[in-house]
C-alpha cells in the first residue's frame, strides 16, 4: 500500500514499440515489413529521442509516476548478444523520470519479443521462461537500484488470444489453441521467474503483472446458455492466469507471485451464448442495447461502462493485494467524449477507495497518441495529440479533467482524499 497521500501513483502509461519508433529487431517489425500486419509503425512518436520532452509534459499535467515498457528485442537483438547502448538509454531513462519527480512503473514485456525469439518457437518453447529471466536479470542488474516498481507481462491473455486464436498479432496463427494455452502457461512460469529475479535484485520490490480485466456478465441472467458462457469466458480471460501463478481470492487469499495486482479496465462483455464446441463455449459480445449497453463506445468499438472499474478493482481486491489501475482510456478522435469517459471513471474509481477497495494507484492510457497495433495510428487514446509531420505534442483538453484529479489527490470533483483515506 502507499505510505501516505503523497504516494498514491498518479500517472499515464506508454509502451515502447508503440511509441520509440524504429524497433527494428522486434517481431512486430518484422512482419510489418513482411506485410503481414495492416500498418507500418516506423517513428511511431520517435519517444525514444524524445522521452524527456514527454516526461516534462507528464509532469506538467501534476502526474507523479510513469509506466513504460522496455523494449527486449534492442536489448538483445540477436539470442546471447545483448546492446550495452540501449541498456544504457533505459539507464538514462528511469534517471530522466527520478529527476522530474516520477516514479518509475517498469514493463518488462508488453506484446512484442526479438525477431529472433519468434523465429525459434517463441512463448511455445519450453525454454521460453528461463529466455525471459535471462533477460530480466540483465535489466535488474541495471534499474533495480531506481526502480521499485515492475509489471512483469503486459496482459498475458490478450497477447495469446491475438496471436493464436484470432491470428491478427504475431505469429498470426489463427484458431491454434492449444498453442495458446501452451503460450498462456509459458507466461505464467516466466512471470514466477521474473518475480524471483526482481526480488533477488531488490527486496522491496513490488513487481505484478498488468491483467486485461472486462467485466463479464451473462446478456440474459436468466438464460442458463448465457450463463455458461460468461463464466467460461470469466475463467478463462479473469481468473486462469492468476491461478497459474498460484495466486487465489476468497476468505483465504493467497498473492502467489505478486505483491499487487495490476488492471487493465476498458469495458464490459455481456455475453451471449453461442452453443457447444471449442471456440464457441465463451460466447459473443452482444451489441444489443437491451442489457442497458446504449451508450457512447469508442472509436474501436468498445462500450463506455464506468461502473465497471469499481466493480472489477473490488473484485481482484480479493487477493488480499493493493490494486492498481495500469491501464484506463479510450480510442476516439472526440475529446469531449474522453473528457467524459475520465470524469465517470475518475468517479467510480473514488467510489471503490470509498467502499474500503485498496487503490494504490490510477494510469491513463495513454500519455500520447501512439501507434495503436492493428488500428496503426488511427485509434487516439492520447491526453496529448501528436502531428504527423512535426510529431510536436499539444495536450488536449481533457487532459485538464486528469490533472485536476492528480494534483488535488483525488479522483471525483468532491469528497475526501482517495490517497487519504488509503493512509489510514
Amino acid at each position: 500500500m502507499p505510505d501516505g497521500p503523497s504516494d498514491f501513483l498518479w500517472g499515464s502509461a506508454t509502451a515502447a514499440h508503440q511509441v520509440e519508433g524504429g524497433n527494428r529487431h522486434s517481431d512486430w517489425w518484422e512482419y510489418e515489413q513482411q506485410g503481414r500486419l495492416p500498418f507500418r509503425s516506423g517513428d511511431a512518436c520517435r519517444h525514444y529521442e524524445r522521452y524527456a520532452e514527454d516526461f516534462d509534459l507528464a509532469r506538467a499535467l501534476g502526474q507523479n509516476a510513469h509506466r513504460f515498457s522496455i523494449e527486449w528485442s534492442r536489448l538483445e537483438p540477436a539470442d546471447g548478444v545483448w546492446d550495452e547502448a540501449a541498456l544504457a538509454h533505459y539507464v538514462d531513462v528511469v534517471a530522466a523520470l527520478r529527476a522530474r519527480g516520477l516514479e518509475p512503473v517498469v514493463t518488462l514485456h508488453h506484446f512484442t519479443n526479438p525477431a529472433w525469439f519468434l523465429r525459434a518457437g517463441g512463448w511455445t518453447r519450453a525454454d521460453a521462461p528461463a529466455r525471459f529471466a535471462r533477460y530480466v536479470d540483465r535489466v535488474a542488474r541495471a534499474l533495480a537500484p531506481s526502480v521499485r516498481w515492475w509489471l512483469t507481462i503486459n496482459e498475458p491473455t490478450v497477447y495469446a488470444m491475438e496471436g493464436y486464436v484470432l491470428g491478427e498479432w504475431p505469429p498470426c496463427r489463427p484458431w491454434a489453441w492449444r498453442a495458446a494455452v501452451t503460450v498462456v502457461r509459458r507466461m505464467a512460469v516466466a512471470h514466477s521467474a521474473a518475480y524471483a529475479v526482481l526480488h533477488r535484485h531488490r527486496s522491496d520490490a513490488r513487481v505484478g503483472f498488468a491483467h486485461s480485466a472486462p467485466l463479464v456478465l451473462p446478456c440474459r441472467p436468466t438464460s442458463l446458455g448465457d450463463r455458461l458462457a460468461a463464466g467460461v469466458r470469466d475463467a478463462v480471460l479473469n481468473r486462469a492466469f492468476f491461478r497459474l501463478i498460484g495466486a487465489a481470492a476468497g476468505p483465504r487469499p493467497r498473492p502467489g507471485a505478486m505483491d499487487f495486482v495490476g488492471v487493465n479496465y476498458y469495458t464490459r462483455h455481456v455475453v451471449k451464448s453461442e452453443g457447444l464446441g471449442l471456440g464457441r463455449l465463451v460466447g459473443h459480445v452482444c451489441q444489443a442495447p437491451h442489457h442497458g449497453g446504449d451508450g457512447p463506445r469508442s472509436a474501436i468499438g468498445w462500450e463506455v461502462y464506468p461502473e465497471g472499474l469499481a466493480a472489477v478493482a473490488a473484485r481482484y481486491a480479493g487477493y488480499g493485494l493493493p490494486v492498481i489501475i495500469t491501464e484506463n482510456g479510450i480510442a476516439t478522435g472526440d475529446d469531449a467524449l474522453r473528457a467524459e469517459f475520465l470524469r465517470g471513471h475518475l468517479a467510480a474509481l473514488d467510489g471503490a477507495i470509498a467502499a474500503g477497495v485498496p487503490v494504490a494507484g490510477y494510469f491513463h492510457w495513454s500519455l500520447i497518441d501512439n501507434f495503436e497495433w492493428a488500428h496503426g495510428m488511427g485509434a487516439r487514446f492520447g491526453l496529448a495529440s501528436v502531428d504527423a509531420t512535426t510529431l510536436a505534442r499539444t495536450p488536449k483538453p481533457s487532459a485538464d479533467v486528469y490533472a485536476e484529479a492528480c494534483r488535488r489527490g483525488r479522483a471525483a470533483a468532491d469528497g475526501s482524499s482517495a490517497a487519504a483515506r488509503l493512509s489510514r
